[in-house]
């Protein structure tokens, strides 16, 4: 029985939440948008620009991973305009302590907290608050540098024959989280990472199919992923970060190209 949908915010592209939430509604189902890899990144909704993180779902989910553009060491951040939830979220990640620490501290008068219900140890500590706060100020200079970048890809390896470069649809605003290119028909993936590893250039495949790992073996598929697994074969990650130079860029182009030509 199906209780949730959960949309995953991809690479830092948002997932087409447009026909989704209807769905969702129509058939009471919670809505959980998977975030991790989306600060910064708009959707169009309802002809406004909107930051991914004003839940059009129930909750949002996002991840303060070194990898991410907003990084604090590691940990993440839910959001969601439910107050209910959000008072459960509040609670639970302090141990569900019915008074938190800094009311308690702060307080003129003794108060005795209780423990209402099981709680989990999932605070974020002040120093990585501190840092995130700063990383967020950043935000805006590290879209647009990353942006460039990503159009920049483009442009250098253009003459590659039979590489397939992202795109924005019209109604999504990626934050370049990660560049994601798929390699020409027939060429091996894993020669085409080992040439760029082998000049000091690190990459990953596309992304990762759950249904393949051995974990979850034991699940048996209804249907087929032709496409996720497409793009975890044929796809991989390129270097792209914001400090990332001009001539750092250039040197991950070429490479590429000989990985390519080489065939």
């Amino acid at each position: 029985m199906t209780s949730a949908l959960l949309v995953v915010h991809q690479v830092g592209l948002r997932g087409d939440l447009q026909p989704i939430v209807p769905i969702a509604r129509r058939h009471n189902l919670r809505l959980i948008e998977d975030a991790a890899c989306s600060s910064g990144s708009e959707m169009l909704w309802n002809g406004e620009w909107e930051k991914i993180g004003k839940p059009h779902g129930d909750v949002s989910c996002f991840s303060f991973h070194p990898l991410k553009l907003v990084s604090t060491g590691d940990g993440g951040m839910l959001t969601t305009q439910n107050p209910e939830w959000d008072a459960q979220f509040r609670l639970l990640r302090q141990h569900a302590m019915s008074v938190p620490t800094t009311v308690r501290y702060g307080s003129t008068q003794v108060i005795f907290e209780s423990y209402p219900t099981v709680g989990f140890n999932y605070r974020m500590t002040d120093i990585q608050a501190a840092v995130g706060r700063e990383q967020l100020k950043r935000l805006p200079a590290i879209l647009q540098q990353r942006r460039r970048l990503a159009s920049r890809y483009a442009d250098l390896a253009a003459d590659i024959p039979g590489l397939a470069f992202p795109a924005e649809p019209s109604w999504a605003r990626s934050n370049w989280q990660s560049y994601c290119v798929r390699l020409p028909k027939g060429l091996d993936q894993r020669s085409v990472m080992q040439a760029l590893l082998d000049k000091g250039i690190s990459t990953r495949r596309g992304i990762m199919c759950s249904h393949r790992e051995p974990a979850y073996a034991e699940l048996a598929l209804r249907q087929e992923l032709p496409w996720s697994e497409q793009a975890q074969d044929e796809c991989i990650l390129l270097p792209l970060y914001a400090q990332m130079s001009d001539r750092e860029q250039l040197e991950v182009v070429d490479a590429l190209r000989e990985a390519v030509l080489r065939r």
